[in-house]
């Protein structure tokens, strides 16, 4: 049963969390697709990778405290949600840096302006 649960969860996250996030990836129109457009789908493609990593981190966050709380004294379930945790901490850190290094780079070949905020 807890298998079907944690797959069927999954498959609805992947289902309405780009629905509800509101991510749009960027497709330019025509036969003249320049730099920008493509420094555009760049943008878009790593922002609604972003914007899935927040909430499913703070959910496994969330999933390893319930674990960590209904652990009653057995040290398998304290590790496993110890585990949980910094398996999470590190995912997150990586995409927080990656969406970093992508953003200086885009702002670096001069995609939208000169700061991070313009992109």
């Amino acid at each position: 049963m807890k298998k079907y649960l944690n797959k069927s969860l999954i498959f609805l996250m992947l289902i309405f969390i780009p629905c509800l996030a509101g991510a749009g990836i960027y497709v330019c129109e025509g036969p003249d697709c320049h730099f920008d457009d493509l420094m555009k789908l760049v943008k878009s493609v790593l922002d609604y990778i972003l914007i899935m990593t927040v909430p499913i981190s703070s959910i496994m966050f969330a999933y390893a405290g319930f674990l960590y709380l209904s652990s009653q004294g057995s040290l398998t379930k304290r590790e496993k949600a110890n585990q949980i945790f910094i398996n999470v901490g590190i995912g997150l850190f990586f995409v927080l840096a990656a969406w970093l290094i992508v953003k200086a780079i885009l702002v670096g070949l001069g995609a939208g302006g000169t700061s991070y905020l313009d992109l």
